[in-house]
């Protein structure tokens, strides 16, 4: 089962009043769409994640005549779960449109960032994969940042590595790398990989950098 990590890039017009929120405040710092329901009738449920001045947010919510209904529940000084019910509109239709089929899943959160950029994970097989990339709207950039197999324990903290970065870490893991007294060296872990001493360095390097920026992302979330 494959997913693919993609980021789409929304031009100004199309951009939710929201979304060009995160463009033009410095009042929010993240807007993460966390789970979302989408049926036949008109209006969508959608719960989202918001780190920043809540009042700013909930003010710019009630300026906008789609926004039918919202609440908000505080998780600490910054950061608050935001309920919300909303009309969809035309851009939304040719947004979800392509991804409500059947061979796909959207799997949640869909993270909205500066510059009319989301990040989203899409699982299912090849063909409605394709067909759903395909059938999203032209003026919507769609970049597939990430192609691999799906594994849901590996969503729960996945730092991005590659897939040199991650065998160069497991065979650290595994030969006592990270053991304090250390139990190897670069050299032995370059042996198990068959990699050049300076290229495995190089992929601890990165791997160690992407855990712990990730690692330190988990926290400031949670």
């Amino acid at each position: 089962m494959k997913y693919l990590r993609v980021e789409l890039r929304y031009p100004p017009d199309l951009r939710h009043p929201m979304h060009r929120l995160i463009d033009e405040s410095d009042a929010v710092d993240r807007d993460v769409l966390l789970h979302g329901t989408v049926l036949g009738e008109p209006d969508d449920t959608f719960l989202f994640y918001v780190e920043g001045d809540i009042d700013v947010y909930t003010d710019a919510l009630r300026s906008i005549d789609r926004i039918r209904e919202f609440g908000v529940t505080r998780i600490d000084e910054t950061a608050h779960y935001v309920l919300l019910t909303q009309r969809r509109d035309t851009v939304d239709d040719a947004m979800f449109g392509p991804l409500q089929r059947t061979g796909i899943v959207v799997v949640p959160p869909i993270d909205f960032r500066p510059n009319g950029v989301a990040h989203l994970t899409i699982i299912g097989t090849g063909g409605p994969l394709r067909d759903a990339l395909a059938e999203l709207p032209d003026r919507i950039e769609t970049t597939v940042l990430r192609i691999g197999e799906y594994d849901w324990r590996q969503d729960l903290f996945d730092p991005g590595l590659t897939d040199r970065q991650f065998d160069a870490l497991a065979a650290a893991v595994e030969l006592g790398y990270y053991e304090s007294p250390r139990e190897t060296t670069v050299e032995t872990v370059a042996e198990r990989i068959d990699a050049a001493p300076s290229t495995a360095s190089e992929h601890l390097r990165k791997a160690e950098s992407a855990v712990m920026s990730a690692f330190i992302g988990l926290r400031e979330v949670s």
